[in-house]
Formats: structure tokens, sequence, C-alpha cells
């Protein structure tokens, strides 16, 4: 090998070694700002992207979304022209479908959907939004499991991942400090039976006041049906 080889092929590994180390500093995370110790989400409200699948049912839109701890929450999922397909309510285990453009609705307990139904992960809803149990930040990369359930903690301390002892999961992503909350982009739900839900958020406003009317389905001139029957997702 020349002398020129030897310094181009030196010149090469030195590139790799310094593209490699600066691609590794640009995904280290860095520890959120302005967190406020013990506070948490009272109130949300944000427009998101939905992606749902159970067995060979998929589906996916774009929709608002407002919820009010500890389990309040209603979902419009909208057609790509911005008209309302479907708006569900849900309050505990009471869950309620409502189709305008039908002037049909369905309500019921969320156990009562099909098991092919991909809204049938939403009865997580309320363990997914439920805070941390332990202070912020929490443990480093560290799994901890408190009645039960795991939660894991990335490298900032932040909740990764928690797994009920059914097997439910939710996984959590891309963290930002909002009104001093540390408030995910994406939340992943897998239930155990197999259905998934993906929500991104798209600017979202937390601890807002929200209208209690809101949150409540106006059923008024609908026909209204058992939620067993809801077979659209």
């Amino acid at each position: 090998m020349t002398e020129n080889n030897r310094l181009h092929l030196s010149r090469l590994i030195l590139i790799i070694v310094c593209a490699a180390v600066f691609s590794g500093c640009a995904a280290v995370k860095q520890p959120l700002t302005g967190l406020v110790p013990g506070r948490s989400v009272t109130t949300l409200q944000s427009s998101v992207s939905l992606s749902a699948s159970s067995g060979e049912r998929s589906s996916a839109g774009r929709g608002y979304l407002v919820y009010q701890a500890p389990d309040m929450y209603h979902l419009l999922i909208l057609s790509p022209f911005g008209q309302t397909m479907l708006e569900a309510f849900g309050e505990s285990d009471r869950f309620t479908c409502v189709i305008p453009s039908k002037q049909v609705a369905f309500t019921g307990l969320l156990s009562e959907l099909p098991e092919q139904s991909a809204l049938k992960s939403l009865q997580l809803f309320q363990w997914v939004m439920a805070p941390s149990p332990l202070p912020l930040p929490g443990p480093l990369r560290q799994k901890v499991e408190i009645a039960g359930t795991a939660y894991h903690y990335d490298e900032i301390g932040m909740l990764e991942r928690k797994v009920a002892p059914s097997g439910d999961q939710a996984s959590y992503q891309g963290y930002r400090s909002l009104d001093g909350v540390p408030f995910p982009e994406t939340i992943e739900i897998h239930s155990a039976a197999g259905g998934e839900v993906r929500i991104v958020f798209d600017e979202p406003q937390l601890n807002a006041p929200v209208e209690a009317s809101s949150l409540k389905p106006d059923l008024s001139g609908m026909a209204v049906y058992p939620l067993a029957e809801f077979k659209v997702m």
C-alpha cells in the first residue's frame, strides 16, 4: 500500500469514527427542564393521529381528544374532509359511540364490545393516563414493580413503558415539558387480547378548563342501541 493510499484510508477511518461519535451524541436524550414535582395531567385537549388494530381489522385517521382525569374522555374521529365520522365518550367502564351522520348511538360497558373491535383497547385508557407512581425523574434505566405492575424508566428518568399483571402494556415516547408536566408525543396501548392503539398528539394543551358538556354525549333525537351491537371498528 502506497503512502497516499495509507493517508486516504486513515482519513476515511477518521471520518467514519467521527460520524459514529456525533450520531451517538445526537441520540442522547437531554433531561427535561421546568418540571414541577407533584404536578400531573388533570385535563388534556389535543388534535391526535390515531391508528388501531385488532386481529385482521385495522383503521387509522385523525381526530380530537378531550380528557379529564381520572377517567372521562371524548374522542372525535374525523373524515379526510374534516367531518365528524364518530364520537366516543368514556367514563370509568361506561362507553358510548355516536355516529352523527346516521343519528345512532351505541352505549354500554367497554367489556361488551366485540372482541374483534379495535376500540376495545380504550378500556385501558384510565390506566394508561395514570401518572407515574414515583417522583420525577424516576430511577434511571431501571424497572420498578409496584402492586404487580412493572414500570420501566429511560435514561433521563421518564416512564418509558408499564406492564400490568394481565399483560396489558403502554409505552410512551417523545417527552416534552408542558405546564410543568412531562408529556409524551406518542402513546401506544397494547392489550393482552392483542388489540393495539397508537395515539400521536399534535400541540396538546394541558390543565386548561374543560366544558363539562363536552364530556357528556347528547343522545336526544338519536336511536340508541346496546354497545354489543357496535361493529364499525
